[in-house]
């Protein structure tokens, strides 16, 4: 047997292969989702971090807006900013005292430490400058803050204004700039620029754990929580351009965008959520995934090799005892195969079973070749040499012809037409009319002899005359029934012949009014194989012409026997019906 015909190869590579597949398609599902999951949960986490730097921004310009408020009560500030120069030393006096009570306010709010400059002004010649501020002023910085209210300071007056870069000097982008008008005083006004690290300062909590950005409505300014480089950063503007939720592609990785715009210094805060299925946890969640596939198959594979050794061992025993069955005359029981409890179990008795009844069809069929021959046998012994008698009752029914003997003529011919059936054999089939016809010759000379004691009646139906039976099966019985049921009678008898068609079955009775039987008698009637009376036709007995019956039609046919002491007996022949076929028929058809 080829290695990749047996059964434990079949049975581990299926057993892989849905492994395999099941396993598989499971880890992947699992994958799937676990990485589903912590993108989500990545993404959360990512908005609320966005959302903290968002409310500390928005927290720092609340601190603007409120130290514009405390600029607009603050008595010292008022007055100074109501002034119109500093011709006089009260006037300093109170530019003075404003500037104390800005360098108070300037050192008490939480954006101290960000400060870069901080003044207070008004359209004239007033200027206080804290010195809280890390940035000196310069006169040419005074004179472009006055001109930029000159020409806005009617859309300033209605609202605060917010920079993302510093005012006073547009060309560098690394600040934030707030200028508010006072509202008690009518052209004051109070500027507070604040240094970059406020934005920075934002993003180190996440430093190289978050890619987490701050970056301007132009693209501009750019704050990384992570490193990135000038090209990095040119190739993810392109990208940010997508609304908050896509996907976007950034150094061979694919995130999710989340933002939130803090619209009144003209920035926004942003974060990448790594997608990719080789990224972080995601490759940490597959590596595991994997060895749990690995381990699952190992062990699977090892678990299949171990059943399928439990499955085939039994298997090959189960098929030794076949093959032993199939080569050799062997046909004992092997006890080893049905050790098993399960279905293999179940099909080695049904082999032991199978191999006792083909040893007990063996010998039966052995039982029935010998009682053929012996039946042969009895039917040789029986013949007479028939040209010698043929020829002798031919002279003698010729004799009582011309003598005028009609009875001895017909006696004559009927003993002869049945000396030549009998001669031509007991093997073939013949029609039941020929078989009665056979009958009604050995009738007629019972008849005779016995000085026509009984009477012979025939009952069967003209459509079943045709039917096919073999050949010397009715005289038997009927003689059987003259010599065993009417001759011990001493009186008057009666034979009667019937027969009834049963579906595809054919049911031939043979009925007399004689002695009749004791069940003791039917069963040596049935086992006895040979009539020994010494005034039989022939050697043949009534059991051999069931045993003939049963060696052409099978164990479901034969002779069943019925009778009652004193009142009759009745042999009933059963065969399957066929009818014989019509030669010229044949050929039309």
């Amino acid at each position: 047997m080829k290695i990749k015909d047996s059964i434990t190869i079949k049975i581990l590579a299926s057993m892989s292969i849905c492994i395999i597949l099941f396993s598989s398609f499971g880890i992947f599902t699992a994958s799937t989702l676990f990485s589903s999951r912590l993108t989500q949960k990545a993404m959360q986490v990512n908005e609320q971090y966005l959302a903290v730097i968002a409310n500390q921004l928005e927290s720092d310009i609340q601190e603007l807006q409120k130290l514009s408020g405390l600029c607009s009560v603050s008595q010292s500030i008022v007055e100074a900013l109501r002034c119109k120069d500093m011709s006089s030393s009260t006037i300093r006096k109170k530019c003075l005292d404003a500037q104390l009570e800005l360098d108070n306010f300037a050192s008490s709010t939480p954006l101290y430490e960000y400060l870069r400059r901080i003044a207070v002004l008004n359209l004239d010649q007033i200027q206080i400058a804290s010195p809280v501020g890390s940035v000196a002023w310069t006169d040419g910085e005074w004179y472009f803050l006055k001109e930029y209210l000159e020409a806005d300071k009617d859309k300033i007056s209605l609202a605060p204004l917010y920079c993302g870069y510093s005012l006073l000097s547009p060309g560098e982008k690394d600040g934030l700039s707030f200028l508010a008008p006072l509202s008690t005083i009518p052209g004051g006004y109070l500027y507070v620029e604040l240094d970059e690290n406020v934005l920075k300062d934002q993003l180190l909590p996440y430093e190289n754990l978050r890619e987490i950005f701050i970056t301007n409505e132009t693209y501009s300014r750019f704050l990384a929580s992570f490193p990135v480089s000038a090209e990095g950063i040119s190739n993810l503007i392109e990208e940010l351009e997508k609304p908050s939720g896509s996907k976007i592609h950034f150094n061979k990785h694919v995130y999710l965008l989340s933002s939130r715009s803090i619209s009144r210094f003209g920035i926004w805060v942003g974060s990448l959520t790594d997608v990719t299925v080789t990224a972080g946890d995601n490759l940490y969640i597959f590596y595991i995934l994997l060895i749990l596939l690995v381990t699952t198959i190992t062990a699977s594979i090892l678990v299949s090799r171990l059943l399928t050794s439990h499955i085939t061992k039994p298997i090959k025993v189960l098929n030794g005892h076949i093959r032993k069955l199939s080569e050799t005359s062997d046909f004992s029981k092997n006890p080893e195969i049905e050790m098993s409890s399960d279905e293999i179990g179940e099909i080695g008795r049904a082999v032991n079973h199978m191999a006792d009844h083909i040893g007990q069809l063996l010998r039966q069929q052995a039982e029935m070749y010998e009682q053929q021959k012996n039946i042969e046998i009895s039917l040789l012994q029986s013949q007479i040499n028939p040209h010698f008698l043929y020829n002798t009752l031919d002279s003698i029914r010729w004799m009582a012809t011309i003598q005028g003997s009609r009875n001895i003529a017909q006696t004559t011919h009927a003993l002869e037409h049945l000396l030549r059936n009998i001669a031509k054999g007991v093997g073939d089939k013949v029609t039941l009319r020929e078989e009665l016809g056979l009958v009604g010759d050995y009738i007629h000379i019972q008849q005779v002899r016995y000085v026509e004691i009984f009477d012979y009646i025939c009952q069967v139906p003209e459509e079943l005359l045709d039917c096919l039976i073999i050949k010397f099966t009715l005289q038997p019985i009927v003689e059987n029934a003259i010599l065993h049921g009417i001759e011990p009678m001493k009186q008057f008898g009666e034979i009667e012949i019937s027969a009834r068609r049963e579906g595809e079955d054919l049911y031939i009775a043979i009925e007399d009014n004689g002695v009749g039987m004791t069940e003791s008698e039917l069963e040596m009637l049935a086992a006895s194989s040979f009539n020994t009376n010494k005034n039989a036709l022939s050697g043949i007995g009534v059991s051999n012409v069931d045993a003939r019956l049963k060696l052409n039609y099978g164990d479901a046919y034969g002779l069943t026997y019925e009778s009652s002491p004193g009142e009759f007996t009745r042999v009933t022949i059963h065969i399957p019906k066929e009818e014989k076929v019509n030669v010229q028929d044949s050929d039309r058809r």
